[in-house]
Order: C-alpha cells, then sequence, then structure tokens
C-alpha cells in the first residue's frame, strides 16, 4: 500500500507537470516529526517531513539540483498548507532505508530521446501502477505503450495518419515488415527464433490485456480474477524491451 503522505505529494507533483519527481519518490515512505515549538499561525506546530527511499532512489535524489528540491517542498506545502492548529513544515530530510523493496523494472533509457511524450506517459503510468498495486491498470497500459511505438515509427516512416482499428497484432506486423523485422527477413535461425518470440509476446500482452485488463469489463466466469504481480511485472518489462528495441530499430533506418 502506498504510503498516503506520499502518495498525495506524488499527485501534486504530477499536476505541476513534474511526473520525473512524482515518479522518483514512488516507492518512498514518510514520516511526519512534529516538534513542541508553536510556529508562525495560532498553535502551528513546527515539523519535518522525513522522506526514506530505497538506497538507489536515494543516490538520485541527493543528486537533485536544489530547485528541482525546492519543487518538491512547495508541492508538500500544497499537501501541507500552512494552518492554525496543524503542522508547519519548515524542512524536508531525506535518507535511505534499505528495507523498501521496490519492483525490478527494466529501464528504458535509449526511449529518452524520444520526442513523442505520449510513450514517456505510458512508461510512467506502468510505473506507476506497478507501485501502487494496480496491475490490471499496469497490463492495460504495457499494451498501450506497444500500440504507441509502433504508431509513431509507422507515422514518422510513411508520414500518414494511421487509422488504428485495435489489431494491435496486424499494427505490429507492419512495423515489422517496414523495419525488415520479421523473422523471414533473416537466415539465422537463432535470430529468427528471437523475432518469433517478440511477435508471440506481443501476442500475450494483447491477449492478456483484452482478457484481464482493466479497459474491460469482466465476465462471471473471470469475476474476481486479478492479475498476479509476478506477471504483471513481467508483462510491463516486456513491453519496455520491446519497444526500445522497436524504437532503435526505427533509429538505424533512418
Amino acid at each position: 500500500m502506498e504510503d498516503p503522505d506520499i502518495k498525495k505529494l506524488r499527485k501534486v507533483l504530477a499536476y505541476k507537470g513534474r511526473e520525473d519527481l512524482a515518479d522518483l519518490l514512488r516507492h518512498s515512505v514518510s514520516i511526519l516529526e512534529e516538534s513542541s515549538t508553536f510556529g508562525s499561525r495560532w498553535y502551528s506546530r513546527l515539523s519535518t517531513f522525513h522522506i526514506k527511499s530505497h538506497p538507489k532512489v536515494q543516490e538520485k535524489l541527493d543528486s537533485l539540483s536544489e530547485k528541482d528540491k525546492e519543487e518538491i517542498f512547495k508541492a508538500l506545502q500544497l499537501v501541507y498548507p500552512l494552518l492554525d492548529n496543524e503542522p508547519e513544515i519548515t524542512n524536508i530530510i531525506y535518507y535511505p532505508d534499505f528495507d523498501i523493496e521496490t519492483a525490478d523494472l527494466v529501464e528504458t533509457k535509449e526511449l529518452e530521446r524520444i520526442s513523442f511524450e505520449y510513450i514517456h506517459d505510458q512508461i510512467r503510468k506502468c510505473n506507476s501502477k506497478i507501485a501502487e498495486k494496480d496491475f490490471d491498470g499496469a497490463v492495460t497500459n504495457a499494451r498501450t505503450l506497444i500500440e504507441s511505438i509502433c504508431l509513431f515509427i509507422l507515422e514518422s516512416k510513411t508520414k500518414e495518419k494511421q487509422d488504428y482499428d485495435g489489431n494491435l497484432i496486424k499494427l505490429y506486423k507492419s512495423v515489422a515488415s517496414l523495419l525488415s523485422m520479421s523473422p523471414g527477413d533473416y537466415t539465422d535461425e537463432n535470430l529468427k527464433q528471437i523475432l518469433s518470440g517478440v511477435f508471440s509476446i506481443i501476442n500475450g500482452v494483447s491477449g492478456l490485456r483484452n482478457t484481464y485488463g482493466d479497459s474491460h469489463g469482466t465476465s462471471p466466469s473471470k469475476k474476481g480474477y486479478k492479475i498476479d504481480e509476478r506477471h504483471a511485472i513481467l508483462t510491463v518489462n516486456l513491453a519496455k524491451s520491446i519497444t526500445e528495441y522497436l524504437f532503435l530499430s526505427y533509429e538505424k533506418s533512418i
């Protein structure tokens, strides 16, 4: 369960257009330490807000600029506005917590070069929904991520707006053909097997989302079933890896 104060803080940061900072805090936990000293308002109590994060996340937080840290502090002031008889937060202390567990999600550094913001948005949503234990939603965004990169490649290569009918398999086949990524384009049996596996993964992601994703109603036979965490993490990681592979293949083709 996500820390309630961190959840509110992340929502404010996202609203202010700082999804990068919100994403950085997705596994963090907080402690509000109130002192007995009164602040600037009637019976307000001078307080310190502690943010504990995984050591790897802490390294990134330590490297933030003072401007970024000020953005987090200003967002926190909207979560805890200055009011009478309430905590008056004067500073934030960041430190690592080795007991915090994080999902082992694939990084997509190569995709940082892509200009299509919708793809970055889908990656953030995949990560956030895993953190929030919304595994159905994570699977839905994993499929949308693959759809987005495919449409981006097709429209960039053909210079034409695509009339997408929701058939992901057909969409991927068009991209694979355009980038010479079909198994039949290669003589090496190992590469053929890998590229056939990519097709199988996309087929599986599409089917899993259609059957259990959060974009459809639930049939009586499926009622009560929720996608397991390990399957959601696997689906998201595969979708991210394939998306990055498609983007690198697209870059090589131009």
